[in-house]
């Protein structure tokens, strides 16, 4: 069906999410490309599609006390109706009530559940009459089910970072990961300084901050779509987290060396690292889909790093890749939680959902410890913040390969652990990264074969 305006789109790629779930940027992104709205619109779709996914869990409970049965029991689409109309109505000022509840009855007898469209109007209406009533709990209420509803995060998860990293620390986390992410790049040092870059960016209309801490990294205001940006695609910039590019630096990557990332996609820190080895050396990244690896090809080509080869590999099971690198990137699978500011409907996914990922990345460490000469680094990161994807998984691996031992990161001035951590790992969260997102990053030296030999003898 054709989509006629914003609030189409919107609906459209929230509906997709929960019939066939995926990532919450590529479903927004591939509804906006077919649909042809002009930058109002688009710019409706954006805030309606993402905001109704962030508050999801206040959504409901706003609209629970008012439907006889449970929300899940209603026809999707109905469902996402009724969540639209009262984001409309709780968090968008200019939208007045009545037209959010016109534009959902209207929708509704549109896409062919016209008997739905009374429940819908009573409902709305009568939510519009008892809202007084229904009101979010204050900030004296400390409690995880408040502290829920206020950051847009379920309790599960809130009371799971509460047990692992003490209750000042988890409320700290739900704050910072309920707020806007800042959009961070990285500046190709290979073609242009960081200031010649920020003078270019304020001549083409977009503000670019310094990040002194983090040589390279700028905050991005105003750039528009960025694939569309003469600067972006004249490569002299990419878009990579801060936390992501901070993973690049505390590895200590030089020019000359020889590097591989066995699980590089999106890319970003492949060509941050190519970036601080001034594209000298070799650096081998892999994927193991194929439309990834040529999405970094392509990221590499527009970037002019040309020591950057990118093919297709299983990081888990592949054996024939017998060279061995000076420092060796492994970003394993993860649940994710740390990016859920940029991917919100991760924040719903259920933590029993996770079990299986530690042996995977077991798997995948084990068989990337083959590629590390002797001497070398092994840099394991992951986008979350679940201990056993972490720090347990690391001293797993330590465990089963003596080979191995923790070396120092190359800290950054200004980046402290919030929880006490060695200095050879470290877990940073928006407050202590910068800004960035939530990750885990961990350094480890692969032992020379003489320093074995004279700890035997």
């Amino acid at each position: 069906m054709p989509i006629k305006n914003g609030r189409e789109a919107a609906m459209q790629a929230l509906l997709q999410m929960e019939e066939n779930e995926g990532y919450s940027n590529i479903v927004f992104d591939k509804t906006l490309r077919g649909a042809g709205l002009d930058h109002r619109e688009a710019a409706l779709a954006a805030t309606l599609f993402y905001g109704v996914l962030e508050k999801r869990l206040v959504l409901d409970w706003l609209l629970q006390p008012f439907c006889k049965k449970p929300l899940r029991k209603l026809d999707l689409p109905v469902r996402e109706t009724l969540r639209m109309a009262v984001y409309q109505i709780y968090f968008l000022d200019r939208v007045p009530d009545s037209a959010a509840v016109n534009e959902a009855v209207n929708w509704v007898k549109q896409h062919g559940y016209a008997r739905a469209s009374g429940f819908v109007n009573g409902l709305l209406r009568s939510l519009l009459r008892g809202r007084d009533t229904r009101v979010l709990p204050s900030a004296t209420d400390t409690s995880w089910q408040a502290k829920s509803l206020r950051y847009g995060i379920p309790e599960e998860l809130l009371t799971f970072w509460d047990k692992n990293y003490g209750h000042a620390l988890a409320d700290r986390m739900g704050d910072s990961l309920s707020r806007k992410a800042p959009l961070f790049g990285r500046v190709n040092e290979t073609r242009l300084t960081v200031e010649e870059f920020v003078q270019r960016a304020g001549q083409a209309g977009i503000q670019a901050h310094l990040i002194p801490s983090v040589p390279g990294a700028v905050w991005l205001e105003g750039t528009g779509s960025v694939g569309e940006n003469p600067l972006y695609q004249q490569g002299l910039f990419f878009i990579q987290d801060l936390s992501s590019q901070l993973c690049v630096r505390l590895s200590g990557v030089k020019a000359g060396e020889k590097v591989a990332d066995v699980c590089a996609a999106p890319g970003g820190k492949s060509f941050s690292a190519a970036i601080c080895m001034h594209n000298q050396g070799k650096l081998r990244a892999f994927d193991l889909y194929r439309g990834k690896v040529k999405q970094i090809r392509e990221g590499a080509a527009r970037l002019g790093l040309t020591i950057l080869q990118a093919d297709v590999r299983d990081a888990a099971e592949d054996e024939t890749l017998q060279e061995e690198f000076d420092r060796v990137f492994c970003d394993v699978p993860c649940s994710g939680y740390g990016i859920i500011r940029r991917k919100p409907e991760i924040r719903y996914k259920p933590l029993k959902e996770g079990r299986e990922l530690p042996g995977i990345q077991a798997k995948i460490l084990d068989r990337s410890a083959a590629l590390v000469r002797p001497g070398g680094t092994l840099m394991i990161s992951t986008c979350t913040l679940v201990p056993d994807e972490n720090e347990k998984s690391v001293e797993r691996f330590l465990n089963r390969h003596p080979d191995f031992e923790p070396e120092s990161l190359e800290m950054v001035p200004g980046l402290v652990s919030l929880r006490g951590e060695p200095d050879w790992r470290i877990t940073l969260m928006p407050e202590n990264a910068f800004g960035g997102d939530g990750f885990f990053v961990a350094r480890l030296r692969r032992r020379k074969i003489t320093e074995g030999i004279k700890e035997k003898l």
